[in-house]
């Protein structure tokens, strides 16, 4: 869809249905964004949004702390369907990416894959409905296809480094059509890091010309002592 019909629709969603601040309730941002200027300025913004992303990765960036009321949101999408959030989430994360110029050499959008029961139990997978607008914003086509999830592993919170080896071993799979691209992943949150590092893997195995990660924010690691004994855990 072109750039003058995304903005024609945005207009017109905007009129027929004004943008109401998803945390404060006070008029959003024009045309269509649920969150007020306010707010947006209030957000808990990272010290260091843009990283070297943990091996293979290149760099990661992830512009806010896993903080409220930016967990809040999270939340509402994640557990509580609530996809409209899934937008205010994307446009915050394409902002940053755009202000910073990281998009520029990045051929490709892919959202972290859900495994089919757990997409199944969920009805969506909230990584790519921010993903979808982030892709939009930027002008990136988004390629969900490019890899998929093998198997439902369990949460790595709380896991220590040899468990959340395991728990990850075998569980992506990429398409050959990632051959020679520049993907961009695109998650929440992110912590350890290992997700997202499993999956960079696997594409860049499989072809992939270079994978970096565009995350919403960073949360703490839990096991804070358990990184220290971990090198490839240390980057999140």
């Amino acid at each position: 869809m072109s750039p003058w019909v995304d903005r024609s629709l945005d207009r017109l969603g905007g009129f027929l249905l004004p943008p109401r601040c998803v945390l404060c309730g006070e008029p959003g941002q024009r045309p269509c964004l649920d969150l007020c200027r306010a707010c947006e300025a209030d957000l808990p913004r990272a010290v260091q949004p843009v990283a070297d992303g943990p091996w293979p990765l290149g760099r990661c960036h992830a512009p806010f702390d896993y903080a409220h009321p930016v967990d809040h949101l999270v939340h509402a999408l994640k557990y509580r369907g609530q996809l409209a959030t899934g937008r205010v989430l994307g446009t915050l994360l394409g902002r940053r990416i755009a202000a910073l110029g990281l998009g520029a050499d990045v051929d490709v959008v892919l959202p972290v894959p859900l495994h089919p029961r757990r997409h199944g139990e969920r009805g969506f997978n909230q990584s790519a409905e921010i993903a979808r607008w982030v892709a939009r914003d930027l002008r990136r086509p988004l390629r969900p296809r490019l890899a998929r999830r093998r198997r439902d592993t369990r949460p790595q919170v709380g896991l220590d480094p040899a468990q959340r080896r395991d728990n990850l071993a075998g569980a992506f799979a990429a398409s050959p059509e990632v051959r020679g691209l520049r993907v961009a992943l695109v998650d929440d949150v992110t912590t350890t890091g290992r997700t997202i590092a499993e999956l960079g893997r696997v594409l860049l195995d499989a072809g992939a010309g270079a994978v970096e990660a565009w995350c919403v924010c960073r949360a703490q690691p839990p096991d804070r002592v358990d990184l220290g004994r971990d090198p490839e855990a240390r980057q999140v």
